[in-house]
């Protein structure tokens, strides 16, 4: 049983490095992973994570499709098949484990019954014997508990870790775009109007290709504080790549804009350099489409919006809100 425990503590650390959901298909992939039975499949894990960077959900997906098959889909029959037969076993210790504590509770319940009989045949002795057995017996099931108890939230505590470090972006520490989609979904279910705005880092490509990646990360990490600092209090996240969305509730769209453009304004007023030389980088900026999501509409509408209207504001010089 505790090594069946430390395998699952493995895979749940394995998933929260990787920022991914403790869903049954990631722990699945994790457990074949950890127990080392598919070379395929750690080879595929090892080059999607080598260097220290983190699996993204859609490299998850096509590494256990490749490597273990989906659910009820075709292929990959064999491992699939290997995988079902590691869950049985899993099954069948914890079937073990259950069995072996009816057993003793059954032999415990036996006991009781002689004991019974001896304390109505005033056997004394034999009464006082089965009395000290019983409180020797409830000591160790008592302590045997209260360590399963401790597991067990142990173990729910990291799986609540995991699910938090599911919904945010590694590099910005902001909500990723599942934790997005899921707060516009219970939005949408609340039949509440909002306002999406799509923002988009202008010349990124210039910056990664001049300065190279690590200082396109920090510009990065920049905008996300800035845009944070100035909706204030409006849930911001990366949509991907340098696109940011900014999730507005309790403002008309014409507020939203007005918002943004702030937002804008305070991004490019701060002052970026280089961290070796501090050479100044020059200007910051992002361009932005904005639109309204009616009550109970689909935001996916509504981003397309957005998206259209951010490309009219690349169109026409960047640095600016547009509203679709």
């Amino acid at each position: 049983m505790r090594e069946q425990q430390a395998v699952a503590h493995e895979v749940l650390a394995f998933l929260q490095r990787q920022s991914l959901a403790p869903t049954p298909q990631n722990y699945a992939m994790g457990y074949v992973l950890k127990n080392g039975t598919n070379e395929p499949l750690s080879k595929a894990v090892n080059d999607a994570t080598d260097g220290g960077i983190r699996m993204s959900q859609q490299q998850a997906d096509d590494i256990f499709v490749r490597c273990l098959g989906s659910f009820g889909g075709q292929g990959g029959a064999h491992n699939a098949d290997a995988l079902r037969n590691q869950t049985r076993h899993q099954l069948l210790r914890l079937a073990e484990v259950a069995n072996s504590a009816a057993e003793r509770t059954g032999d415990f319940n036996r006991d009781l019954n002689i004991g019974y009989e001896k304390l109505a045949d005033k056997d004394v002795a034999g009464v006082g014997l089965v009395i000290s057995d019983m409180i020797e017996r409830s000591l160790r099931a008592e302590q045997d508990l209260a360590a399963a108890a401790r597991e067990v939230e142990v173990l729910r505590q990291e799986l609540d870790t995991a699910r938090h470090d599911a919904n945010l972006d590694a590099l910005t520490g902001l909500f990723n775009r599942r934790a997005l989609e899921t707060a516009m979904d219970r939005l949408k279910g609340g039949k509440l109007s909002f306002v999406v705005a799509i923002c988009d880092v202008d010349h990124f490509k210039r910056v990664n290709d001049q300065y190279g990646h690590s200082v396109g990360d920090r510009v990065l990490k920049m905008v996300a504080t800035s845009l944070v600092e100035s909706c204030g209090g409006q849930l911001v996240g990366r949509w991907g790549g340098e696109e940011f969305l900014v999730i507005v509730q309790g403002l008309a769209p014409e507020q939203a804009v007005e918002l943004l453009d702030t937002a804008r304004r305070d991004l490019g007023q701060r002052a970026f350099r280089l961290r070796d030389t501090d050479e100044p980088m020059g200007a910051i900026t992002f361009s932005a489409g904005v639109a309204l999501v009616s009550e109970g509409a689909e935001w996916s509408d509504a981003l397309n919006d957005a998206d259209a209207a951010l490309y009219r504001a690349k169109a026409q010089g960047r640095n600016l809100i547009l509203m679709a």
